[in-house]
């Protein structure tokens, strides 16, 4: 049996965590340990792996179901025995791998497929079906093809508003052969994440017939950005001075920073509405960008700063 991994302790979250506590979790560790954030940091890569498995387990309730159930045992111990193809069908199986290519839309940014032997184990990940190896549930199902692949393709907010195409290379193990391929992605619009893109003819070939590549849209974490439907909202710190007296504030967009007039007593937690700044519909409408005040003072204040906000506290 494999190196048992404690998934909620990767995460750092409790045993009892609820699905929106799991999510989020998993948003923090991902914005820290992302490749694009970590350029060269081998120890980051391996984290992020790390991250990706453990949400893959603990968002999905069946398969946080089965690893509970047999725990630090594994699920052998009892005789269990995963299915033809595994159970793992969201994150890209073992042997999957792919990255985005430089020039327009490229990353830079490799999605690691390649799995632990614990995972592998619990949930039969990289197990194939029939003479097809390294891709789970390529049996055939819900009106798939036994040549269909599946993968993930994160993307970022900006790429979500941007739209265009996306180079995208990838490699495969179809036998005991590495397949490698490259194709361009057009991104339509109105993608959110769980959205599937189907790509016919761009599957796995044999016997002259091509399967489709399937691929389920991931949304990445955004340190500055919440994605809420259509809409986008973001926190900006203004001034209580500002606040109070009124003046001009910068908002970030994803399109860059829009500055914005603040009426006289605006409160903390008000909202300032940019209409059309949030994501991309399909009728190629766009949501809109909520902007949060938040009071914040500047870190260094002034000698003349200090002496006139204590003549302010003096005359409440």
């Amino acid at each position: 049996m494999a190196d048992f991994i404690d998934y909620y302790s990767v995460l750092g979250i409790p045993k009892t965590s609820g699905e929106a506590e799991i999510k989020s979790a998993y948003r923090k560790l991902a914005m820290k340990h992302h490749p694009d954030r970590n350029q060269g940091n081998k120890t980051a890569e391996s984290k992020f792996k790390e991250i990706n498995e453990a949400y893959e387990v603990l968002s999905d309730p069946q398969k946080r179901k089965l690893y509970d159930q047999y725990g630090k045992e594994g699920p052998s111990s009892q005789g269990y025995r995963p299915p033809p193809g595994g159970q793992h069908r969201r994150q890209g199986p073992a042997g999957f791998q792919y990255h985005y290519q430089g020039g327009q839309g490229g990353q830079g940014f490799e999605q690691f497929g390649d799995f632990s032997d614990f995972f592998k184990s619990m949930f039969g990940g990289g197990q194939g079906f029939g003479d097809f190896q390294g891709f789970g549930g390529m049996q055939e199902q819900g009106g798939r093809s036994q040549l269909d692949m599946e993968a993930e393709l994160q993307l970022s907010i900006e790429e979500l508003l941007r739209g265009g195409h996306k180079q995208l290379a990838f490699s495969y193990r179809n036998g005991r052969k590495t397949e490698n391929r490259e194709i361009n992605v057009k991104l339509p619009k109105g993608l959110r994440d769980g959205a599937t893109i189907r790509l016919r003819g761009q599957g796995r070939e044999a016997v002259g017939q091509a399967g489709d590549l399937y691929l389920k849209i991931r949304i990445l974490p955004d340190p500055r950005f919440e994605i809420d439907g259509d809409d986008l909202r973001v926190k900006v710190d203004v001034p209580p001075w500002d606040a109070a007296l009124g003046g001009e504030v910068s908002v970030p967009s994803p399109s860059g920073p829009v500055k914005v007039k603040l009426a006289p007593a605006t409160a903390a937690g008000r909202r300032l509405r940019l209409s059309g700044r949030g994501l991309p519909r399909k009728d190629g409408t766009h949501g809109d960008l909520y902007a949060e005040v938040v009071l914040a003072l500047p870190h260094h204040l002034s000698p003349r700063q200090l002496d006139l906000l204590k003549q302010l506290k003096e005359l409440e």
